[in-house]
């Protein structure tokens, strides 16, 4: 038997190498995958609603088609699989794991403190309904992952590593991509977010 891996990124090392000897050996398992996340936040004040509003527009980094954004979230996903070559001319699956990225930009108020309490409630409403929008997109990329592991692994038997190779990574990436037509769909049926309360004020 000889076995082997197929990587989208990263670089691995003699642990890993031995890694990939002993999974060989075992039957296809799916873990969940690694999550890694980074959130920025930018400021936003003023002393009525209004004034916020146009403090939002003016400092938030997100922007498309010029047109300001309060949030944002990107996912990106890194698989890799490893792959096993038997004596009877077959190249199978052994493992996949995939790694999410996540890029989260959100608002923060910060003069709380010299606003009315009715101010400070919309603003919290507001924030809830715009986290658990942003949440939604994570929720695609996290079903992008976990699908690349579940149909990668479940990838029959090839008689070239080289064709698993190929078919696995197409594989991949139409996951992706059918995931970022979900992504779009997403946020038309929301209008990002604004019918389920993530609009400010």
């Amino acid at each position: 038997m000889i076995v082997g891996k197929r990587i989208r990124s990263t670089t691995l090392g003699t642990a890993a190498a031995l890694l990939v000897l002993w999974l060989a050996f075992l039957p296809n398992a799916i873990a969940e995958p690694e999550i890694i996340i980074q959130k920025r936040y930018y400021p936003a004040v003023g002393q009525t609603s209004a004034q916020i509003r146009q403090n939002l527009d003016r400092n938030t980094p997100v922007r498309h088609n010029g047109k300001p954004f309060d949030a944002y979230t990107k996912w990106d996903v890194d698989w890799q699989f490893w792959w096993a070559y038997d004596g009877d001319g077959t190249c199978r699956i052994t493992n996949v794991t995939t790694v999410i990225r996540i890029w989260q930009t959100f608002p923060r108020l910060e003069n709380t403190g010299k606003l009315a309490p009715q101010q400070v409630d919309q603003w919290e409403r507001y924030m809830i309904a715009l986290v658990e929008h942003e949440a939604g997109h994570v929720a695609l990329g996290m079903d992008a992952a976990r699908n690349i592991e579940r149909r990668v692994s479940q990838m029959g038997d090839r008689s070239s590593c080289d064709q698993l190779e190929v078919e696995a990574n197409a594989l991949a990436r139409d996951i992706i991509a059918r995931y970022a037509r979900h992504e779009a769909q997403y946020d038309a049926d929301t209008n990002y977010g604004e019918r389920d309360g993530a609009r400010f004020p």
